[in-house]
């Protein structure tokens, strides 16, 4: 598999090429604010996914489009999102915006940060919400089992306990991408749905994991 096509290249705006990074650094306090705020999170989580108008975005999170805008302008205004193209229709210029990045990294001297932690917990709230959301709405054959399940599992779920160095994590991390691109023909926002072969299946995958020093906890 040609792994290049997984790769942004990055979109032209107004004659200059815009490229999404993979960690923007957090400079100021002013943009720590900005993006601890919970409704910004999620507008910000939408924007990493891909690129939205104003009105796209009121209508996923069920808010008002002045809504939508003021807190489009408090991003933008701080460096975490811009535009990345805009389309006129009916005479309208509609504006679409994207985060600047996939990943947000704090600079050590806005450490610690209770705001940055609680911004943190509701991305991986979210995750999980958005997964919920997933499968009960996924049909009953994603999760029917037949025969043929005893060799090829169609689909799995798991909870694991582990220790680890903090080189061995982001290795793990590193390599999980890896086998992504290796095993999988992956969609992004910016390629797009890509037909299927007569052999492939549509997937969907959650993957949420994170230190944690506190005892098992038994799932009831």
């Amino acid at each position: 598999m040609n792994n290049s096509k997984n790769k942004f290249t990055g979109k032209m705006y107004g004659g200059v090429k815009i490229k999404m990074t993979g960690v923007y650094r957090i400079k100021t306090h002013e943009q720590l604010k900005a993006i601890a705020d919970p409704l910004r999170t999620k507008i910000l989580m939408n924007l990493v996914k891909d690129a939205y108008t104003g009105q796209q975005l009121a209508e996923i999170l069920d808010i008002t489009r002045n809504n939508i805008y003021f807190h489009l302008k408090e991003l933008e205004k701080h460096g975490i999102i811009h535009v990345v193209r805009k389309e006129e229709k009916n005479g309208i210029v509609q504006k679409y915006y994207r985060a600047v990045a996939s990943r947000f990294i704090p600079e050590d001297h806005l450490l610690p940060s209770l705001d940055l932690v609680e911004t943190s917990r509701q991305v991986f709230m979210e995750t999980l919400d958005v997964t919920r959301t997933k499968i009960e709405s996924a049909p009953a054959s994603s999760f029917s089992l037949d025969s043929a399940s005893e060799q090829h599992r169609k689909n799995i779920a798991g909870t694991y306990r582990f220790h680890a160095t903090k080189e061995s994590f982001h290795a793990f991390v590193d390599e999980f991408k890896q086998l992504m691109n290796k095993h999988f023909t992956m969609e992004t926002a910016e390629t797009g749905s890509t037909p299927l072969s007569a052999e492939e299946k549509n997937y969907y995958m959650s993957l949420i994991a994170f230190q944690d020093d506190q005892e098992d906890i038994t799932i009831r």
